[in-house]
């Protein structure tokens, strides 16, 4: 199955639905130990096959899966370049590469217009693409927040390719024709869209903002907490495990003068931290 009568793979296009599945099981399987060095062990290619298969009724190899996770790498490596360019600026929060300056935004898309679809906009799945492309873990601290805010249009993370049956293991990126339709349309005001786009991610820039000022930050308490002059680690570190359970009173520690931390602590270790 799958396969020409010279042996060779045949042709494979991954639809977006498929490219979300791929990513959820081997960013699984990554967080399962099964990713030792820069690539997956072959059972994890075979797991994200069959599955591909049931779901979609399709004839997915895992010599499919295996070529395909070459080109998100190579997504990937595009990512990380943009993320450190020049004029360029990184919102972990957001996950989202952003370009405030026009002429900017302008000579990148022009010199590399595959580019376009990773700026101002944020890139979905982020945390499953670090995964599996990247060599640290992504945690997403704020992933599950979003539902709250009006993001602007996401990244339509196309990665459709298929396998040449005239080369071993040789990628072609297909091209949606209507994708050039909706690029001459984008073109026609694309002044006053990326005044629009620039608003929005201040807008949402703002509301992440707020989102952040009302999360507890446990390595700045642990910072204020152990830099407080004049008790022992042991006996500090008390104060430290009571101030993680009682937010409110935590943030509030975390703004106090040094004199006025002290004066907390003190009182808090001599017994009367209970009327906090």
């Amino acid at each position: 199955m799958g396969k020409t009568r010279e042996g060779k793979t045949k042709h494979f296009k991954w639809s977006p639905p498929m490219e979300r599945m791929f990513l959820e099981i081997l960013a699984d399987e990554a967080s399962k130990g099964n990713k030792p060095s820069a690539t997956f062990k072959p059972s994890s290619f075979v797991r994200v096959a069959q599955a591909i298969n049931e779901k979609f009724g399709t004839e997915c190899e895992p010599d499919h899966v295996d070529n395909h996770l070459r080109t998100i790498k190579s997504n990937w490596t595009t990512i990380q370049k943009l993320r450190v360019k020049s004029g360029f600026q990184w919102d972990h929060n957001l996950k989202m590469i952003t370009v405030v300056r026009k002429e900017v935004y302008d000579e990148e898309v022009m010199a590399h217009p595959t580019h376009e679809k990773y700026l101002n906009k944020k890139i979905e799945m982020y945390d499953q693409l670090a995964l599996v492309a990247g060599k640290d873990m992504a945690t997403g601290c704020f992933a599950k927040q979003f539902g709250d805010i009006d993001l602007p249009s996401s990244v339509d993370m196309d990665f459709s390719t298929e396998l040449d049956d005239n080369s071993d293991n040789t990628m072609k990126r297909t091209e949606d024709p209507s994708r050039f339709n909706r690029k001459r349309s984008r073109a026609t005001n694309k002044d006053d869209r990326f005044a629009m786009l620039s608003e929005q991610i201040g807008e949402v820039a703002n509301a992440m903002k707020k989102l952040s000022q009302n999360h507890l930050d446990i390595a700045e308490l642990y910072k204020e907490v152990m830099g407080v002059e004049g008790f022992d680690e042991a006996t500090i570190v008390y104060a430290f495990d009571y101030l993680v359970d009682k937010e409110r009173v935590a943030k509030a520690f975390i703004v106090k003068n040094a004199k006025l931390k002290k004066l907390w602590l003190e009182d808090f270790l001599n017994g009367r931290g209970s009327g906090y």
